[in-house]
């Protein structure tokens, strides 16, 4: 069955994507907080989200074909749809946890693009440990006013609604005490401030939330029963972020461009050979688990340990490969976007956000404790705060 979806999606791209008739789009798997035309002829093709149900706007299918989609975009360099926060993260949630209003209010929405999404999750004191965050919410009748403050919050300053998670009971465990909320975004009791990156982008944003309010239709789960809805979302965000066949997540590069150009340059010498030798000996590595992967989803099985693997091989293979391109510039590498051409400015782009990689969606450190703790049986981390969170603060 994946083989034949495969062939049709083959034969979808081969007679509808040319890059000439959607200029507004970026390079492969740009995809991004907003949608254009693209983006939208993908979903009249039900390729958005093949892996929701068909009664929400997908097909039905599993994260095999899902997965299939982002590697039949990659290979002809067409990029992935939009809002990503939205379709890879929101929707998953709403699907697993989420009300059957919930579900016909935003889903399809989501996957045309009518609906915008961001993530606010992490703060200033709470991201790895998540839990330990300090926003709160505090119910008023049929209603929720939330108070606080969260950062890293991609398209925040684009989207219609937060995938949201606070503090309902500070007087009780901290995993405990959380609860999952859908925010309007656009209120006045809630301020995007953009943070701009070393890239000289403003893609992460601070928000501030001064009694901004949220209904109790837009709670997702129990109250107090949030962190289940987070791990749903955080193996979805940490399958999605290393999902791209062939790419280099951080520049939206695909290893086939790093290979063709590596052919160009030629190595230098016996050490820069070494070095893009084992850089493609890696690439297979990735692919071939990847191919794991997602034979077992087509089996029938869930993501398990080789998400957290998959992630951080990929987050380092994408940072050492940037590394090798900016080093064979040299003093060109160092030059500002001004003063390079467009394809020595998107390597020197991908090299800068690619540091970012090893922090987001779960540092490497996190994800080895995954590892050790659940895949390899080692004994935990010893864990001294599992109480009651720190006394609440607001922004």
């Amino acid at each position: 069955m994946v083989d034949a979806f495969r062939a049709e999606v083959r034969a979808f791209l081969e007679a509808e994507w040319d890059p000439d008739r959607y200029p507004e789009e970026r390079g492969p798997l740009a995809g991004g907080d907003t949608v254009g035309s693209w983006h939208r002829r993908l979903q009249e093709a039900r390729l958005v989200a093949p892996h929701y149900p068909e009664a929400y706007g997908g097909r039905g299918l599993g994260m095999a074909e899902r997965l299939v989609v982002t590697e039949e975009l990659v290979r002809v360099g067409a990029p992935g749809p939009g809002n990503v926060i939205g379709i890879g993260w929101a929707g998953p949630a709403i699907l697993a946890h989420g009300t059957d209003d919930q579900k016909r209010r935003f889903l399809e929405p989501t996957l045309w693009g009518d609906v915008i999404w961001c993530q606010l999750f992490s703060e200033p004191d709470a991201g790895s440990d998540l839990a330990g965050l300090r926003t709160r919410a505090e119910r008023d009748g049929e209603r929720w006013i939330v108070n606080g403050q969260k950062i890293w919050s991609s398209g925040a300053a684009e989207a219609d609604r937060g995938i949201l998670i606070a503090r309902t009971d500070p007087d009780v465990p901290k995993h405990r005490g959380l609860t999952f909320f859908l925010i309007d975004m656009h209120q006045p009791g809630i301020e995007v401030r953009p943070i701009r990156q070393m890239t000289g982008e403003s893609h992460f944003n601070e928000v501030f939330f001064t009694d901004a309010v949220v209904s109790d239709d837009d709670r997702v789960g129990e109250v107090n029963e949030g962190w289940r809805v987070v791990v749903t979302t955080l193996m979805q965000e940490r399958i999605n972020l290393s999902a791209g066949r062939g790419l280099l997540w951080g520049g939206g590069r695909s290893f086939e461009e790093f290979w063709e150009w590596a052919r160009a340059a030629a190595p230098r010498d016996r050490v820069e050979r070494d070095r893009w030798a084992e850089l493609y000996v890696r690439h297979r590595v990735i692919e071939l688990m990847r191919t794991r992967v997602v034979a077992g989803l087509a089996a029938g099985g869930s993501p398990g340990p080789e998400a957290a693997v998959l992630k951080l091989l990929t987050d380092s293979f994408g940072q050492d490969t940037y590394e090798a391109v900016v080093d064979r510039l040299g003093p060109t590498g160092m030059l500002g976007p001004g003063d390079v051409d467009d394809d020595v400015a998107g390597w020197q782009l991908g090299f800068l956000f690619s540091q970012a990689l090893t922090i987001g969606g779960g540092t490497t450190n996190i994800q080895k404790n995954i590892l050790g703790e659940r895949a390899l049986g080692l004994p935990g981390d010893i864990r001294v705060d599992t109480g009651p969170p720190r006394a609440s603060t607001s922004a």
